[in-house]
């Protein structure tokens, strides 16, 4: 059997390889072929992040390298950087490297000195592992060239990272933004060691979803949340009488749609007026509450003079016919003011209550982060896709800070668990649009907002 390179170069989302490849090495000495390679012996595991370090000139791909070493020998790290003599040495030799940067970097690459004095750093040796210099020179580049790592991201948009590739850690001043007190960031709490204050490897969940951060939207996007923004959800429908679910002989039901398309056009147009007219610059609409011609027709409202910065147009059934085959999808939309196009994500998590819903979402889904200039990461998930737990979890580790969401359900009582983890975890803000949905026997059962109703939360005191 062919032995399996463990440390691969990575490749982005545009084919551009992140980190040099790594041969492995073997201490194979009987000449079997394990199932799965050994990884380098470390010491030449060392001598080829140096070498890769020396020609290296983007700071991003540097902190990388050093980041997945810390990763890969996390265990010696904890123990050796408890050691006051380890440590002691360790910055003895950070502060040597410090020695030659410039006092003010505006640079956006690394040059031959820097490069030369980060490769020399990091020597092993049983006194002093260079995994304990490698966590201080990760520390240093990104304090030192965090100015550098938004355009390392952009220019390589859409970029779906694979495990150990770095992610953006991007975030706002919720300081400037809500005046309601924020719990600590994760990296305050928690003592990981793959990832620094603006970058994070991508973990094992980068297998279970396509994570893909697009930073073409990023200026329409800036300023999407401030002060005085109020985010208000809209809910047009009374009980599931106000629609249509045309269902086959296995009861499933597809495609699920307003019953009245004109009526259901003026009640929403009525509910986003009053929240406009209340101040609300953000709406979000509940799940299968538009067809597409109806999602299509609700655009104006941010095109409009005083309309809406970002309108959440819910989601719709839809087949989408693609390489010669359909396929059945539940489909949110969102229109921003000043963006050419709409921002879309597929629902992954069919439901199968009060009806089973007939789609057929992909086997590796999509998540999409869409990324602002001053740290917004803004995604939509629909209903069931934010009680995935792994959905959850994918979001949560790239950042989700502001998470918009088309509902159909009965209560929003199981959505807590979820968005409180979210806001604990990347201080982000959730709205949800919750359209009726009957999980009982009884009839007619009202869902817990009120019908032909909006509800608008504004995020701080102006």
């Amino acid at each position: 059997m062919d032995k399996q390179n463990c440390d691969a170069g990575a490749i982005s989302a545009t084919g551009r390889t992140l980190f040099p490849t790594v041969v492995s090495g073997t201490d194979n000495a009987t000449g079997t072929s394990p199932c799965v390679a050994r990884p380098l012996p470390l010491s030449l595991r060392v001598a080829s992040i140096q070498a890769a370090i020396a020609a290296e000139t983007e700071p991003l791909v540097t902190l990388t390298h050093l980041l997945q070493l810390c990763r890969d020998e996390h265990r010696v790290l904890q123990e050796r950087m408890q050691d006051p003599d380890c440590r002691a040495r360790a910055v003895l030799i950070a502060t040597g490297v410090r020695s030659t940067l410039p006092p003010v970097l505006t640079e956006l690459e690394l040059g031959p000195e820097v490069r030369s004095a980060l490769a020399a750093a990091l020597t092993d040796g049983d006194d002093l592992p260079a995994v304990a210099v490698a966590r201080l020179l990760a520390e240093l580049l990104d304090e030192r060239y965090c100015h550098s790592f938004r355009e390392s991201f952009r220019h390589r948009s859409p970029y779906q990272p694979g495990v150990g590739d770095p992610i953006p850690l991007d975030s706002p001043d919720l300081r400037e933004v809500t005046a309601m007190p924020a719990t600590s960031p994760p990296w305050r709490l928690a003592n990981r060691l793959d990832e620094t204050r603006h970058v994070r490897l991508a973990g094992e969940w980068a297998t279970q979803f396509q994570v893909i951060f697009d930073y073409s939207l990023a200026t329409e996007l800036t300023g999407i949340l401030d002060p005085g923004t109020i985010v208000a959800t809209c809910h047009p429908n009374r009980t599931l009488a106000d629609f249509h679910f045309p269902a086959d002989s296995h009861g499933r039901a597809f495609p699920i749609r307003p019953k009245n398309e004109d009526k259901q056009h003026q009640e929403i147009d009525r509910l986003i007026s009053a929240a406009v007219t209340s101040g609300a610059s953000i709406v979000v609409l509940p799940e299968l509450c538009v067809t597409e011609s109806l999602a299509a027709r609700l655009q104006d409202w941010t095109c409009r003079t005083g309309g809406l910065k970002m309108l959440v147009a819910g989601s719709y059934h839809h087949d989408d016919e693609h390489d010669g085959s359909s396929r059945r999808r539940n489909t949110a939309i969102a229109y921003l003011r000043g963006a050419p196009a709409p921002l879309t994500q597929d629902k992954h998590s069919p439901a199968d209550r009060p009806v089973n819903e007939d789609i057929q979402p992909e086997g590796w889904p999509q998540l999409h982060i869409h990324v602002s200039n001053d740290g917004w990461h803004v995604a939509m998930a629909i209903c069931r896709d934010l009680l995935n737990p792994h959905a959850v979890h994918a979001l949560t580790e790239a950042g989700a800070n502001l998470l918009l969401v088309p509902a159909m359900s009965d209560t929003l009582v199981a959505f807590g668990g979820p968005v409180a983890n979210l806001v604990g975890t990347c201080q982000a803000i959730v709205a949800v649009a919750n359209n009726p949905a009957d999980f009982s026997d009884a009839p007619n059962r009202r869902s817990g907002v009120p019908p032909g109703h909006y509800s608008g939360t504004q995020v701080s005191a102006s």
